[in-house]
């Protein structure tokens, strides 16, 4: 263990003296971290969102189901793809692999307003790295193979497994992103600007966002199943009911998402102890300011500080090390914080 420490002591110093190759690691990281996030949305929609019907044929034999399999509805980019899919339906025939395909080609056009959003209020290297992630996510939805869904798990017809995986690989894809100051595209960026403006979490707007798109896509649904029951098969029933289970994906999705993106999360510190310089440590280590108020323990009659200090929840780590290692005698308290009115720095995107 200490071998370990010791080689990323030493690592953590060469980037320190050499910033250029620091930048590119970052970079290079960034750009795996994007790619991973990408995969897994992309799979988690293909085997427990929408899933195609040669995969839904390998699972059961009912032609109902295989000539028209009942699908979650995705959120953001995706779910607008799903609506404008099922607008065109009421018009034209549209073949299931075709819709695949289409789905991933209006995925990445819907993406592209939202990046110029993203480069002009949030951050160039937010916007370049979120668009990374929309072309390997749309790539990766049009050639991962059918027998890499089918071989691997079959949740079709338990759709409350359906919706918790769906959920849960849709979380970890956007929350990934979000862990490393990009996004997933689509809804995400509009929540993470709306949540960097508001200083808190990022999965209620998502959730907002998410559900408005549920309810628009069942409206259009009932009205191409009302006016061409021939190309949208699903009667009206299964929408609304695979639209109820819908919002148990995105409230999975966005407690996964708020899990894994600690940065807007703020918890108040209280530190009990008798080392006078702390608090001086802890404003170097950290871009926050505390309070400090000079007490007395009641039983002892020695004089202490008590330190008032607000933090984001990832930073707890970094101040209960501090701690251990300047008053390992402290007595610390953490609270979590509902909100935070008055000057708080937040880091930035792109440090």
């Amino acid at each position: 263990m200490n071998w370990f420490k010791e080689q990323k002591t030493r690592f953590v110093d060469y980037l320190i003296d050499h910033p250029s190759f620091k930048l590119g690691f970052k970079w290079v990281r960034m750009a795996i971290l994007e790619i991973l996030a990408a995969f897994i949305f992309a799979f988690g929609f293909r085997c427990f969102v929408k899933p195609t019907s040669a995969t839904v044929a390998q699972w059961i034999s009912d032609p109902a189901e295989i000539s028209s399999p009942r699908a979650l509805i995705s959120g953001g980019a995706g779910g607008l793809s799903q609506i404008i899919v099922a607008f065109l339906l009421i018009f034209i025939d549209i073949d299931n692999n075709v819709q695949t395909l289409l789905i991933s080609l209006l995925y990445f056009g819907i993406n592209l307003p939202l990046f110029f959003l993203a480069y002009k209020k949030i951050s160039k290297q937010f916007a370049i790295f979120s668009f990374i992630n929309v072309g390997f996510v749309s790539l990766f939805q049009s050639i991962i193979p059918d027998s890499w869904i089918y071989n691997v798990v079959n949740l079709y017809e338990d759709t409350i497994a359906r919706t918790i995986f769906g959920g849960i690989c849709t979380g970890i894809s956007s929350g990934l992103a979000m862990y490393i100051g990009t996004s997933a595209g689509g809804a995400d960026i509009i929540t993470i600007y709306l949540s960097e403006n508001k200083s808190t979490s990022a999965g209620k707007y998502s959730l907002t966002i998410n559900s408005i798109i549920v309810l628009t896509y069942v409206f259009v649904s009932v009205i191409g199943h009302n006016a061409n029951p021939t190309r949208n098969s699903q009667d009206n029933n299964v929408v609304i009911t695979m639209a109820l289970y819908t919002i148990i994906y995105f409230f999975v999705s966005s407690r996964v998402v708020d899990l894994i993106n600690t940065k807007h999360k703020k918890e108040e510190i209280q530190i009990f102890t008798s080392n006078a310089s702390l608090p001086k440590i802890l404003i170097r280590a950290f871009p926050h300011s505390c309070t400090v108020v000079e007490s007395k323990g009641a039983y002892s009659g020695v004089k202490n500080y008590i330190i008032y200090m607000v933090i984001s929840k990832f930073e707890q780590k970094k101040a209960r090390r501090i701690i251990a290692e300047y008053s390992p005698n402290a007595f610390v308290t953490v609270t979590e914080l509902k909100f935070v009115i008055g000057r708080f720095y937040t880091k930035s995107i792109d440090e």
